[in-house]
Parts: C-alpha cells; sequence; structure tokens
C-alpha cells in the first residue's frame, strides 16, 4: 500500500500536536499524599483529584445522560435550552442556502473535497487529506487517543488530574454518542448528500424512522444532532474544565470546532441547523464530568477575605568571575 508524502506529513502533525499538547498542560500536584492530589490555580482557589479507578469510566455514562435531560427543563437553564432551540428554528429555513454558500466558499480552500483515512481492522485510523484532519477532531478515536495520551502522562508524572481527564474522555465519548443517538432516531433528519442527490432541498424529516431503515441507510435520518459537533465540544470542555490556568486552550479549541463545523456543511455532511444543540449538549455533558470529579475550594484567612499571593519567590545561580552567585528574585 502506497502513501503520498502529503498524507504521510498529516499523520504525523497530528500524532505530533496529541503528543506536545498533552505534555505541554499537564504537570505535577502541588500537594500529594496517597489518596488525593492538590493543585493550586492561583486566587486562592484549589483542585483537588482522588486517584480514578477504572469503570468510573463508564459507571457515570447514565448518570450523565440523566443530568443533561435534567439541565434542559430546569428554570435556571431554561434560557441556555431556549437559545439551542430557537437557533435550530431559525437556521432551518435557511439551511440549504448557508449550505451552498459554504461549498461556494469551501471549494477553492480544498475543503469541498470528500474526508479520506487510512483504515485498519474496518476502523478510520488515521486521515490522509487536510478534509479529513479536520474532520476527525470529531471522531470518536480522537478522545480515545487523547485518553491515551492523558493516561500515559499522568502515569509517568504520578499526575491524578491527568488520569481523571483520560478517564472523563472516554466517558463524555460514550455519553455523547448514547445521547445523539437518542435524538437522531427521534428526529430522523435527512443529512445534505443525500438529500441533494434525491433532490430535497434541507433535507426531509422522517420523525422515529424504524430501526431497521435507520441501520440500512444511516445517512438519510442521523443528521441531527452533529455527533462529531458533541463529541468534540464534550471533549474540549473536559480538558479546558480541568486546566483552566491554560488559558489558549479555550480559544484554539472553539477556532477549530468553528472551522470543523465549517468543513462538514463544505462537505456535505450536516446543516448549519444540526449545531446549536450540539454545542449545548457537549458542554453539559463535558462539563458535568469534568466537575464531578474536582473538589474545589476557596482558601479565606481569618477575616473571611480569599487568600491571594502576595509575592512569588525565585532563586537563581550563576558564575562570575570566580564566584558562584546565588540570587533571590520577589515578584509583587
Amino acid at each position: 500500500m502506497k502513501f503520498s508524502y502529503k498524507s504521510s506529513l498529516i499523520k504525523r502533525l497530528c500524532i505530533g500536536f496529541v503528543c506536545v499538547f498533552i505534555f505541554q498542560i499537564t504537570g505535577f500536584a502541588q500537594v500529594n499524599n496517597k489518596e488525593t492530589q492538590t493543585y493550586d490555580m492561583g486566587d486562592g482557589m484549589t483542585f483537588t483529584y482522588a486517584k480514578p479507578k477504572f469503570f468510573e469510566a463508564f459507571k457515570h455514562v447514565p448518570n450523565d445522560i440523566y443530568e443533561f435531560g435534567k439541565f434542559t427543563v430546569q428554570k435556571e437553564n431554561l434560557f441556555w435550552t431556549g437559545m439551542a432551540v430557537g437557533s435550530t428554528l431559525a437556521l432551518i429555513p435557511f439551511d440549504q442556502k448557508l449550505l451552498d454558500n459554504a461549498q461556494e466558499i469551501g471549494k477553492p480552500l480544498g475543503l469541498y473535497e470528500d474526508v479520506r483515512y487510512t483504515r485498519f481492522l474496518g476502523l478510520e485510523v488515521l486521515p490522509k487529506n487536510i478534509n479529513g484532519a479536520i474532520y476527525y477532531l470529531g471522531n470518536g478515536l480522537t478522545p480515545i487517543l487523547l485518553s491515551g495520551g492523558f493516561y500515559i502522562a499522568g502515569k509517568i508524572n504520578n499526575d491524578y488530574r491527568a488520569l481523571n481527564v483520560s478517564s472523563e474522555l472516554i466517558e463524555v465519548l460514550v455519553s455523547s454518542g448514547v445521547c445523539t443517538q437518542i435524538i437522531k432516531r427521534i428526529t430522523g433528519r435527512q443529512s445534505p448528500g443525500p438529500a441533494i442527490d434525491s433532490g430535497n432541498p434541507g433535507g426531509h424529516w422522517t420523525p422515529f424512522p424504524s430501526f431497521k431503515a435507520y441501520q440500512t441507510n444511516t445517512p438519510n435520518y442521523d443528521a441531527m444532532p452533529s455527533g462529531h459537533l458533541t463529541t468534540y465540544i464534550a471533549s474540549l470542555t473536559v480538558i479546558s474544565t480541568n486546566y483552566p490556568n491554560t488559558k489558549w486552550i479555550k480559544p484554539v479549541g472553539y477556532t477549530l470546532a468553528g472551522v470543523m463545523a465549517f468543513q462538514m456543511m463544505s462537505t456535505r455532511v450536516h446543516w448549519a441547523s444540526d449545531y446549536p444543540f450540539a454545542i449545548l449538549m457537549g458542554y453539559v455533558i463535558g462539563k458535568n464530568a469534568a466537575n464531578r470529579r474536582i473538589k474545589k475550594e476557596v482558601r479565606h484567612d481569618l477575616t473571611g477575605e480569599i487568600i491571594h499571593p502576595k509575592f512569588k519567590t525565585d532563586f537563581s545561580f550563576s558564575y562570575r568571575a570566580d564566584y558562584k552567585m546565588a540570587g533571590v528574585t520577589f515578584s509583587f
């Protein structure tokens, strides 16, 4: 089997990015004992983690699904539920036009071609073109790959936070998959590709398609909501919630989400209205999974004020002529 230099380079870049990303943001705990590890997050805030157990990646899945359902009907969250539903309804009449515009813009950018992957044992393992690399962001193997990386980093550094993130990524992958499948099988919305081929602008809707019909001709029924975007947002939320001090994760992560959403429209995979509910669902699932494992504490002094670090101390050593110099720097 022959691979082009371009596809080989894309694979190396993808693997290299994952490795650099994980080992750049993970680190050591400031307070460590056998049962828990505590991390100083600054501004008087600490995150404490217990060492995760293997089955925690799966035992909370039913609760994730329940918590998302509860979130959508709670009074304090009705604004966000209404925004997702309202955005969806507002976009549906313009779906075909927005899709056509995305294809027009994507074609000269090379975001029009079908995604291509290297397959191994029937699985799409690594992308072979730029479209495949973008689409791969929401692929189920991406959180699995990230989970493996966080697990290795956690074991090497004895880092409970990284180990918990590894477990959470598998949890949100399963929870997102179950939630999106439930809604897809309720809405039965036709994907853009077969909709255009059959002359159905905007795609037809077949609520509650039969199990056989769905399995036999899945693209005719599985557009809404986007499983790729749900999985991606859930994974991004897990990582950004656990590493709030790494400021670039959110802007870079949400920018890539926008690129992937556009690419899926340009390649006739999703309509624009498939996205609002996917974003809400991914965020809620990811936030619940992450916050469940973090014990957050704010330190206070005797007056009740939050304790902020007054200064930082840095020590340095250097040689000048034949003398060894020691120095200390205070940062206020």
